[in-house]
């Protein structure tokens, strides 16, 4: 028999282990679909107000699906989003693709709950959410490119090396050369645990401090219940920390995940100090040789598709993402075209901003910053006609 199910709240979800163990055996568990950290985001969801449920879908009264979701407040309506946001590059599902019929199924059921729309950001065309999203949601106008460097396809370092011209090797030794006459021999090594602690907080460090030099604000790196539960899964050995040293300073930082056979680099920081050297390429050159060694085939640089990635990549290998949206009720219908229409407007705009309106629209709310944003460009195309 095929039913499907909603279990809330966080004491509940903390009894689900054998539900991810049965939903294995169907299809992969990706690095931030594990049961430990849904577990713990569930505890922190519900700290925050927010109702944290699990999706469970069966077959033959088997679990073959799961899908971790929360309730949050969006324009008014109750909206389900994924229950790892915004931790989580990706939402997916644990376990095996949702036909859209199960999908349609579970929304029915969400709506029940009073649940307006259901809103997931960054699904990628290859996820187990993408087959039913695409025939049930509406895209967010948020399709962006996740690039990454295809291991498998180099099949060695050296070959790897060899597909850059001789001018950029050249430029990395002198780099290289530089870095160690700043701060001293380079070293190299991968961090997990405890160990790894030190590094990671010091990548936190150079993180929000280069994001405070940009005026940017982030729902990770804040000293709040998301970057807590990012350093638990450092601690807990999840985190992969490759740190590279110059002398006894520690000088770049990067912290991955394995995703199966692919690893994620998910954050990347240096030491300011040396950035003249470019530390941080050196660490992910490192990084990525440390991934041949170990077997993975991609190396996941993450959306959205900066140039500079692309010159890590080699070639155009990577994977399609969007944000989609479902309505389950009228309420929920508007906000999914409202935030449609306006986000990505909202967005460029806010992105035209200098640090310094950006940071102060982050003292004073974001509708001020928009405001901001408005009103400068509105006054730039007054001049431009007038011109």
């Amino acid at each position: 028999m095929d039913d499907i199910e909603i279990v809330s709240g966080s004491s509940a979800i903390s009894q689900l282990a054998p539900l991810w163990d049965e939903a294995s055996v169907h299809g992969g568990i990706g690095a931030f679909e594990r049961f430990d950290l849904v577990r713990d985001a569930a505890r922190a969801a519900a700290d925050l107000g927010s109702e944290p449920m699990v999706v469970v879908f069966r077959r033959d009264g088997n679990v073959a699906s799961l899908l971790a979701l929360r309730t949050e407040r969006v324009l008014g309506a109750r909206v389900a989003i994924a229950l790892v946001h915004p931790l989580a590059q990706y939402a997916d599902t644990a376990g095996a693709t949702l036909t859209p019929e199960e999908f349609e199924r579970a929304t029915q059921l969400l709506a029940q709950r009073g649940v307006n729309m259901l809103l997931l950001r960054k699904v990628r065309e290859d996820s187990g959410l993408h087959a039913a999203l695409s025939a049930k949601g509406l895209s967010q106008g948020a399709s962006e490119t996740a690039l990454f460097i295809d291991l498998a396809a180099f099949g060695t370092l050296d070959a790897y090396e060899a597909s850059f011209s001789s001018t950029t090797r050249r430029n990395r030794r002198q780099r290289r050369q530089k870095l160690e006459g700043l701060a001293g021999p380079l070293s190299f090594a991968v961090l997990r645990g405890e160990e790894a602690l030190p590094a990671f907080d010091k990548a936190l460090d150079w993180k929000r401090a280069w994001l405070a030099d940009r005026g940017i604000a982030s729902p990770v790196f804040d000293s709040g219940a998301w970057e807590g539960l990012l350093r638990s899964m450092v601690l807990s050995g999840e985190g992969i920390l490759s740190a590279l040293h110059a002398g006894d300073r520690l000088v770049a930082v990067e912290l991955g995940f394995a995703d199966e056979a692919t690893y994620i680099a998910y954050l990347g920081a240096f030491d300011p100090e040396f950035s003249s050297a470019s530390p941080g390429q050196e660490q992910m050159l490192r990084t990525i040789a440390w991934c041949f060694e170990q077997g993975f085939s991609r190396y996941d640089l993450l959306a959205p598709a900066d140039d500079y990635k692309r010159q890590w990549t080699r070639k155009e290998t990577g994977v399609a993402i969007d944000d989609y949206a479902v309505a389950l009720t009228v309420l929920g219908r508007g906000v999914a075209e409202v935030r449609r229409r306006v986000r990505p407007l909202a967005r460029s705009l806010y992105l035209r901003l200098s640090p310094e309106v950006r940071l102060a629209g982050e003292r004073y709310g974001k509708p001020a910053a928009a405001v901001a944003a408005a009103a400068a460009l509105c006054a730039g195309a007054v001049l431009e006609a007038m011109s």
